[in-house]
């Protein structure tokens, strides 16, 4: 196991700069997600912490040693790339084994430890099995098996699950998370699905044009985010700006949507405030319509829940039900939105 630590590290590519500042503690045995969309730099700073690329400045150190200094073949970094780049004229076996061999070790060693890493992953039995006669998550096992073998200082995974169905995708995550746990090994994984990230992920690295927006447990990312842009990308919210009154009343467009004894209590003035759709409920529209009253635009089954979105004049509101019976409204109906106001939080300016 290894603790890694990024200062400040930058990356240019001519007048771009795709990095700023990056600065990072990772625990010895960690499993962190880089996440972000394309383009944040998730997938330049992994470049970077495995050698395929250069820092234009900043420094990387492992377990206290200078990173920086060591050659790319001599980092002991195991990688999974995305591509997942297989060597179509080896087996299964002579994969795994492949980077045993450049470093020079005894090919009964090399070929005993292919084996047991094939147990490892599930694929007993297919050692001298074609890669061309791989499924799609056979090969992503391999790729991992080989990348593992050598026994890595660092496990680098580049969003190595993307080009799978969602089955296959949810069921090679757990799989990678408790090999994890199992091996001890400081992970670092790239991806751009916040659900991904949410279900494997120790920690999960928000990544925003080149900076880390904010670092934290899955749960505190998801109930806590820290900048508009993070509320925003993780999972769906229900963002808006009301009045705070003096006597803690919290008001929207002259509607009183009640009263908070969580996070937003005691304030006043005017503040940006989320709330997630599970805490809204929507209820049959009184005759005077004196609460907040929308429209419903969409309404859609997401398995185990109904999420109906509504419009309120140019604002948007979305709710979320657990799907153990029809859908309340649909497309058309006017509903009264209310919200739990004790599950609200501030997104900072």
């Amino acid at each position: 196991m290894a603790q890694l630590l990024l200062q400040n590290i930058q990356k240019s590519f001519g007048s771009f700069q795709a990095l700023k500042d990056v600065s990072l503690d990772i625990a010895s045995g960690e499993f962190i997600c880089l996440l972000g969309g394309s383009g944040c730099g998730k997938t330049t700073l992994l470049r970077i912490i495995a050698g395929l690329e250069e820092q234009t400045s900043g420094r990387m150190r492992l377990d206290g040693d200078d990173l920086s200094a060591v050659d790319c073949h001599k980092r002991n970094v195991g990688m999974v790339f995305q591509s997942l780049a297989l060597f179509p004229h080896l087996n299964v076996g002579q994969n795994i084994a492949y980077g045993l061999e450049v470093r020079g070790v005894d090919k009964t060693e090399r070929l005993d430890r292919a084996r047991e890493l094939l147990d490892v992953v599930g694929l007993t039995g297919m050692f001298d099995r074609p890669v061309s006669a791989l499924s799609g998550g056979q090969r992503q096992r391999v790729a991992i098996a080989r990348a593992l073998a050598i026994e890595p200082t660092l496990f680098l995974m580049d969003e190595p699950f993307s080009a799978l169905d969602a089955g296959l995708r949810e069921h090679l995550q757990i799989e990678v998370k408790k090999l994890q746990r199992k091996l001890g090994v400081t992970t670092i994984f790239v991806t751009h699905d916040q659900n991904e990230a949410m279900s494997i992920a120790d920690r999960i690295v928000i990544l925003n044009e080149g900076r880390i927006e904010q670092a934290g447990t899955p749960t505190e990312v998801y109930a806590n985010p820290q900048t508009r842009f993070v509320a925003d990308f993780m999972g769906t919210n229900n963002i808006f700006s009301p009045e705070f009154a003096k006597d803690g009343a919290v008001m929207l467009d002259g509607v009183d949507l009640g009263r908070s004894t969580g996070q937003i209590a005691g304030l006043t003035g005017k503040h940006t405030i989320a709330v997630r759709p599970e805490y809204v409920r929507l209820n049959a529209v009184s005759k005077d319509e004196t609460g907040l009253v929308g429209t419903v635009d969409f309404v859609r089954l997401l398995g185990a829940s109904i999420e109906t979105e509504l419009s309120v004049g140019d604002r948007t509101f979305v709710h979320t039900m657990v799907s153990d019976r029809a859908p309340e409204f649909k497309v058309g109906d006017r509903a009264e939105i209310r919200f739990d106001l004790d599950h609200a939080w501030v997104i900072p300016s």
